[in-house]
């Protein structure tokens, strides 16, 4: 038989169509599969979210537990938390998370430091999560929440410390009063005040001070314009800033805050912060020190009597500057060195060129009208910390820590918080050092009724002038530098203008002596993911 050239092509065709067939079919099964594929993978991807956003749930909810723990912590006076403390932040954080609606005491204790909740249903979807509180240390907790879905889980955590509350510590200067920053001074930080009459600027600041932070009213910016009294900043017709086209900030004469600064934030919400009401002070532990078995107990009495004035005249401190100036007749110490002593009540004392080291405590009288104590401290070195009695109120001429001639710092002493701790006493640096130098830096808070800082130092730590002055409406102001009319109660000479340094550390501990509140912190930059 003889084939032709059609049976020929037609059987090729045939052919290339049955490939074409098995292509076809091979890639509807593939499209099929991957199409299976992607609908697991667009599965497994959902689930991985829900995970996740059950994960992060579940990390809010244990942020919630420790919010509501927190009201149940007990307070205290020293700058840190013992182990006894912190064995009854994890009893008491134990206790609360049973005590959740949603937990009802079904959460699982497993040994003494890991209590793990019930499942909780994310959503309706199936995510769930679980909240897991793990003590890796006695003052530290790790908060875990185990997100889950199907199959999958994710896993977000975060680390808590156990501490004191040291908000405070946050700001170079907090005020409960006015504050003036004047002179050659520069403020490596925030500050803040409470003041909240809007009939007299809470801040005032020269153009040659600089603050490299930002300033912190209470007073919104309505309250401000509408009684017209002042004005803090140029502002304009939306109550922004105004910059000039370099992008430098426009002052007008009419500004209080004349320095530069980081902006001016207003409506900050009072809240109590520990530290600055009297209430939060409680001193008896140092005088615990100076009085027990390692301290070297009270000073003796001075032959030697000189009478001065507080404030006293221009130049001469045997002169009363006005009609209301005190007589005090100073007990006088020279040339000595105390260590760890407590300067008994209506002494009064003038030091001069004497040393200090480990403690040095004054003490006055809580709550009685006839037992107070107006220092005077000439050319003295500080080796270590001053801490006062508490008492209940302020009484600026009476109770007062006075600092003349050439003050030199040098905490070389085992209290690093604080330099002074010294709730409303009237505390006034009236000049430091007049050299600049490494031998004159005041390490750690300072705590006054009302503090003023002149000449020249370098304060490493926070100003704190605790004393609530809304009461008056002229002198008691925080001053930071001087000018010759700066608002402040004593006597300002040419020679007080120095430069000033404050540089704060909000990691410091917060001195003994200050009762605030045990708290769990959140670590933030603690946050990770695991699967």
């Amino acid at each position: 038989m003889v084939t032709t050239n059609l049976q020929k092509r037609s059987g090729f065709v045939m052919i290339i169509a049955l490939m074409c067939m098995a292509v076809l079919t091979v890639l509807a099964v593939s499209m099929v599969n991957m199409s299976s594929a992607n609908v697991q993978i667009s599965k497994k991807l959902q689930d991985i979210g829900s995970c996740m956003f059950a994960a992060d749930s579940g990390l809010e909810c244990g942020k919630y537990i420790i919010d509501d723990t927190l009201a149940y912590l007990p307070s205290s006076g020293y700058n840190y938390v013992t182990d006894s403390e912190a064995d009854t932040v994890w009893a008491t954080l134990c206790q609360r998370v049973q005590a959740q609606p949603w937990v009802n005491n079904a959460a699982t204790q497993v040994g003494a430091n890991e209590i793990i909740t019930p499942v909780n249903a994310y959503s309706q979807n199936g995510g769930t999560f679980r909240v897991r509180f793990c003590r890796t240390d006695s003052h530290t907790i790790l908060l875990e929440s185990i997100g889950a879905d199907e199959n999958v889980t994710r896993r977000v955590s975060v680390q808590m410390d156990i501490k004191k509350d040291s908000e405070v510590m946050n700001y170079a200067i907090a005020s409960r009063g006015r504050m003036w920053i004047t002179g050659k001074s520069t403020i490596y930080g925030d500050v803040y005040s409470p003041w909240d009459r809007a009939d007299i600027a809470p801040f005032n600041m020269t153009s040659d001070s600089t603050l490299e932070g930002t300033i912190n009213t209470v007073l919104t910016l309505d309250e401000i314009q509408e009684e017209g009294a002042f004005q803090l900043e140029t502002l304009d017709a939306s109550g922004n800033p105004v910059f000039d086209e370099y992008g430098e900030r426009v002052y007008s004469e009419e500004d209080e805050i004349q320095g530069s600064h980081q902006g001016i934030n207003y409506g900050q919400e009072y809240d109590d912060m520990p530290g600055m009401d009297i209430s939060d002070y409680d001193t008896d532990m140092y005088y615990d020190i100076v009085m027990g078995a390692e301290g070297n107990g009270s000073i003796p009495e001075s032959s030697v009597i000189q009478t001065e004035y507080f404030p006293h005249a221009s130049g001469d401190y045997t002169a009363p500057k006005s009609w209301s100036s005190r007589a005090l007749h100073r007990h006088v110490y020279e040339d000595e060195t105390f260590t760890d002593q407590r300067l008994p009540d209506n002494r009064n004392a003038l030091f001069k060129n004497c040393t200090f080291e480990g403690v040095l405590y004054v003490d006055c009288y809580k709550s009685a009208s006839s037992k107070y104590n107006n220092v005077r401290f000439e050319n003295c070195t500080f080796e270590g910390t001053i801490v006062t009695d508490v008492p209940q109120s302020l009484k600026w001429q009476k109770n007062c820590l006075y600092f003349t001639g050439e003050a030199t710092f040098n905490n070389t002493s085992d209290i690093q918080e604080a330099t002074i701790l010294a709730p409303h006493f009237n505390v006034d640096l009236g000049n430091a050092n007049p050299e600049q130098n490494d031998n004159n830096v005041l390490t750690g808070a300072i705590v006054g009724g009302i503090v003023d800082v002149r000449g020249n130092a370098q304060i490493n730590g926070t100003i704190i002038s605790m004393c609530d002055t809304t009461g008056w409406s002229s002198g008691f102001v925080t001053n930071i530098g001087a000018t010759l009319n700066d608002g402040g109660s004593e006597t300002t000479e040419l020679g007080d203008i120095g430069v000033i340094t404050i540089m704060p550390d909000s990691q410091s501990l917060l001195p003994s002596g200050i009762i605030t509140p045990i708290v769990i912190d959140v670590a933030q930059q603690t946050y990770s993911e695991t699967f």
